[in-house]
């Protein structure tokens, strides 16, 4: 049985070696080739995908809040998948499958289910949602940079098994504030575990396992486990590990408070072409806007909120969530407050510290 990090730090962690990466076929060659129907799939290869039938229903959202209900069940179908890597058992494919199917159709129908991840990033205290949160932050990007519906469901699916290898981490390695060079060495195992998981639930996983063992490679070779450089590295990957450096600049740790999402997408910036590809970046830009999405802004009559939504055509002024009155007390409930509704607000200040929250 796969040990959870807490039981895995009175044994030394499984080994795998390092697979030489994959060949890289032409995504809409990748893309036909994992997730084509099942009757057109080879019997010797048959794809996880496609063992829920293509017509199935889309989502099984409530009409009250159709997001947050597409939210839960992907956090419960990620849930799934780490519990069975613990079990050592395959996950139930057709539940994911149709989970992230679910949250992709809801990215199609506007931004509400991005809105809900950002809500509730301060809830994301296990691996389960946070890679939830990958994943939709991921098929969010895949739709910048115009994935199809069968490409941006295979990154989906990766986006929710990137990190399964962290299971194997030890718990004084995941809490440590400073690491040693032999917790690094142990760390940076990590995605070489996680292909080793995925590989475990079966052959129809495989594709998965070649992509989540890249997502810490970084453009100008200076990742691991491999040091691929461009575009040696699957463009999933490349897509994965820039969503997931930007989820985990933007989540509290136990270490340290989430740094500031507006210092954290300009770090971001600061690495185009070095660690990160320009054109990606520009891509998760377009997404978060001038004001990224769950920052917290000062407005110039004094209050604070989060911002929850954005505008390609009035990008100063998005949706903010009203958390804190001009006298500094924090409201019993948020506010909703459209900047282009009310010309007299204005941000004055993009770069509020998360702590505000706590001492008011």
């Amino acid at each position: 049985m796969l040990r959870s990090s807490r039981q895995a730090r009175h044994l030394p962690s499984p080994t795998s070696p390092v697979l030489p990466p994959p060949p890289l076929p032409p995504p809409e060659a990748e893309a036909g080739e994992l997730l084509q129907p099942v009757e057109e799939q080879p019997a010797t290869d048959t794809v996880v995908a496609e063992q829920i039938p293509s017509d199935a229903p889309p989502e099984t959202a409530t009409e009250d809040n159709p997001a947050r209900t597409v939210f839960d069940d992907l956090t419960q179908a990620a849930a799934s998948i780490f519990a069975a890597a613990e079990a050592d058992a395959a996950p139930e494919a057709p539940m994911v499958v149709a989970a992230v199917r679910a949250a992709l159709h809801s990215l199609e129908s506007g931004d509400q289910l991005l809105t809900e991840t950002v809500r509730r990033r301060s809830e994301a205290d296990s691996w389960s949602h946070r890679s939830a949160n990958v994943a939709i932050m991921a098929m969010r990007l895949g739709r910048g940079v115009h994935f199809d519906e069968r490409r941006n469901l295979a990154l989906g699916l990766c986006g929710l098994m990137h990190d399964l290898g962290m299971l194997t981490v030890p718990e004084e390695v995941l809490s440590a504030n400073r690491l040693s060079p032999e917790q690094l060495k142990s760390l940076r195992q990590h995605p070489v575990e996680s292909q080793r998981i995925v590989r475990t639930f079966g052959k129809a996983f495989d594709w998965i396992a070649k992509v989540v063992v890249q997502v810490h490679e970084r453009h100008d070779g200076s990742g691991y486990p491999m040091g691929l450089v461009g575009e040696e590295i699957h463009e999933f990957a490349r897509i994965i590990g820039l969503v997931d450096t930007y989820e985990a600049m933007a989540q509290p740790r136990a270490d340290r408070q989430a740094r500031v999402v507006y210092n954290a997408l300009k770090e971001i910036i600061d690495q185009r072409n070095s660690l990160f590809e320009r054109s990606l970046i520009k891509a998760l830009i377009d997404i978060v806007s001038i004001f990224p999405l769950g920052s917290l802004v000062k407005l110039n009559n004094g209050e604070i909120g989060r911002v929850v939504g954005t505008s390609r055509l009035h990008p100063t002024r998005p949706t903010v969530d009203i958390l804190v009155d001009p006298r500094g007390r924090r409201l019993p409930e948020a506010r909703l407050l459209n900047l282009q509704d009310e010309p007299m607000l204005y941000i004055v200040d993009p770069a509020i510290e998360e702590g505000v929250l706590t001492r008011s």
